[in-house]
């Protein structure tokens, strides 16, 4: 048993973190001898041979939207706003079977006012434009239908 330990691979751990763990960002410095920044370790080979997964396919495209930069308008975000703002007009308003329920419009009102500030300076010019566009338009129509 002793003979298997000495025949197994030696695996190279590099550490790559770019912080530390309370966060701080990491000075780009090279390895010293002081703070070694690589490690050998030695781990058992698998009794079994290991098969990858079979990776997903969606035909629709990735499961998360690509991170969008400050100047492009996300279509996601500005149909989530939409939404949003439809049901809390739907809410005010009413319809055939439903009766106007400004308390739960004043919800839906409130969730984009949170959205607005929760998202400040990370949306572009357009998504903010339109999100404080509804949000005064809601706010206007729900006082007076109050």
């Amino acid at each position: 048993m002793v003979e298997k330990q000495s025949e197994q691979p030696k695996i190279k751990v590099v550490d790559r973190r770019k912080f530390s763990s309370d966060g701080d960002p990491l000075e780009a410095t090279a390895p010293t001898a002081e703070t070694p920044a690589e490690t050998t370790v030695q781990e058992a080979p698998p009794e079994e041979p290991v098969s990858e997964p079979a990776k997903p396919t969606l035909e629709s495209g990735p499961a998360t939207p690509t991170p969008q930069h400050h100047g492009q308008p996300s279509q996601l975000f500005l149909e989530l706003v939409t939404m949003l703002a439809g049901q809390a007009e739907l809410l005010l308003v009413g319809a055939e079977d439903l009766p106007a329920q400004p308390a739960e419009a004043q919800r839906m009102i409130n969730y984009l006012g949170v959205l607005e500030e929760k998202t400040a300076g990370n949306l572009s010019e357009d998504e903010a434009k339109l999100l404080s566009g509804l949000l005064y338009q809601l706010r206007t129509f729900y006082l007076q239908r109050k």
